[in-house]
């Protein structure tokens, strides 16, 4: 249970810490810590990408004030909280017209790191480095955000950040998927995987999620952290990530 426990707050720290580093590189982001609370804005009119983390104990007073500073910033936002502690905070969320997902929003841990399987046939992987991201940007595009927020998103000092590696992953050749790695002291977070809808159980998402795994590790990372949609769950439950940290997410649009 102890072992449980520290994996959690590793769980907890590398969500929040991806988002610092993400607000940390694009224009106008801003964090912002009140007593337990993580709240951070990226400027994006994308509520993913803007809100309050609470993986602690909190009144309901510091969570609402925490939500005012968000609010000022005048984007979509959304708030992810421990599902220990959802209950006795929901009015403050569904005060601002959030509520809450149908389902939880798994925080999967990987420990130790198992060794990456083959490739499947006619995919490849490859690192992306600044300046050249127009292969990343790309497939945003083709998934359907729009050139300026992916541009605002993934920028220059974001991709030549040392805690921060891209990757793209190929089938037969095309671009069709991404992933990010993010170093957060001796932990690794994988986010933004996602494969276009045409490329989808050709075993890429496997591919660029065990590519930034790797990433981790060669860092010297011991554990991996991800949060998984419902599409991915079975992926990473079969890669060996478990669910220690679920979160419930209160949203005006989900997803988004």
């Amino acid at each position: 249970m102890e072992a449980d426990h520290d994996l959690v707050c590793v769980a907890d720290e590398s969500f929040m810490a991806c988002f610092r580093k993400l607000a940390q590189h694009v224009p106008h982001g801003e964090t912002h810590e009140a007593g337990s609370i993580f709240s951070f804005s990226t400027g994006l009119p994308l509520s993913g990408f803007n809100g309050c983390v609470v993986t602690k104990e909190a009144q309901p007073a510091e969570l609402a004030a925490s939500l005012a500073w968000v609010a000022a910033r005048n984007v979509p936002f959304r708030v992810w909280v421990a599902e220990k502690l959802a209950a006795g905070l929901a009015e403050v969320p569904t005060s601002y017209g959030l509520e809450p997902a149908d389902s939880l929003y798994p925080g999967m841990v990987l420990h130790p790191i198992p060794d990456a399987p083959a490739l499947s046939a006619g995919v490849s992987v490859v690192p992306i480095l600044e300046p050249s991201l127009d292969e990343f940007i790309g497939v945003l595009g083709e998934s359907g955000l729009p050139a300026e927020l992916a541009h605002r998103l993934i920028s220059p000092s974001f991709a030549a950040d040392p805690d921060v590696q891209l990757f793209v992953g190929r089938l037969d050749g095309k671009p069709v998927g991404t992933s990010i790695a993010i170093r957060s002291r001796d932990v690794s977070g994988v986010v933004y995987v996602g494969t276009l809808p045409q490329a989808r159980r050709r075993g890429v998402g496997s591919a660029v999620t065990w590519a930034a795994v790797e990433a981790g590790r060669a860092w010297g990372c011991d554990t991996i952290v991800l949060q998984s949609s419902v599409l991915g769950l079975s992926m990473y439950s079969d890669m060996g990530f478990r669910t220690v940290a679920p979160y419930v997410v209160f949203t005006d649009s989900f997803p988004g």
